[in-house]
């Protein structure tokens, strides 16, 4: 139930803008984007940084968009959220020098602090790289290819990058077994 709260917003504004145009799927993305934390509340399930980060997002920059009805606010959405995702991982690196990723698996997953490093940049870098693609599709490219892009670009470069993490940390979690 959790995996289908985490996608309900994404897939209700691609239904909606199809149906509709791109204001009236922001006004159902802010709303769901409210109905998935509050689900996720009521299923005892935990609510992260990224879950804040976006409801902000969510609601600012839609907010925006349907006040001024202007659709760049709810595309550099992405981008800012990327951006503060990437800060926020860094930023607790370099300040707690501990590796954000680290805390959140390590009781599940062992491996040497320098991996976890490794890793938490490649998330860094991906969450960069994604921000600035989002900029040029939202500025050079069709509402119709932003739309398309954040839908089903971003979610095939996520699970793309989960792949890769996994593989990565499948490796990494082996040189641990070797050092016992």
């Amino acid at each position: 139930m959790a995996l289908v709260l985490e996608y309900l917003p994404l897939v209700v504004f691609f239904v909606v803008y199809q149906m509709v145009d791109i204001f009236a799927a922001t006004w159902a993305l802010m709303g769901l984007t409210i109905v998935q934390l509050v689900g996720l509340k009521l299923l005892k399930q935990p609510i992260t940084s990224r879950h804040w980060i976006v409801l902000g997002a969510v609601l600012v920059f839609g907010g925006i968009t349907v006040f001024l009805h202007d659709d760049w606010f709810v595309k550099i959405k992405v981008s800012i959220i990327y951006v503060l995702i990437a800060a926020l991982l860094a930023g607790t690196l370099w300040i707690k020098k501990t590796s954000p990723l680290k805390s959140l698996f390590d009781a599940d997953i062992k491996m040497p602090d320098k991996a976890w490093n490794r890793l938490t940049y490649a998330w860094v870098i991906t969450c960069i790289a994604i921000a600035a693609v989002n900029v040029y599709v939202a500025q050079y490219m069709s509402q119709d290819a932003w739309v398309n892009f954040k839908v089903f670009g971003i979610i095939g470069i996520s699970l793309v990058l989960v792949v890769a993490t996994g593989m990565y940390i499948y490796r990494h979690a082996e040189d641990m077994e070797g050092e016992k």
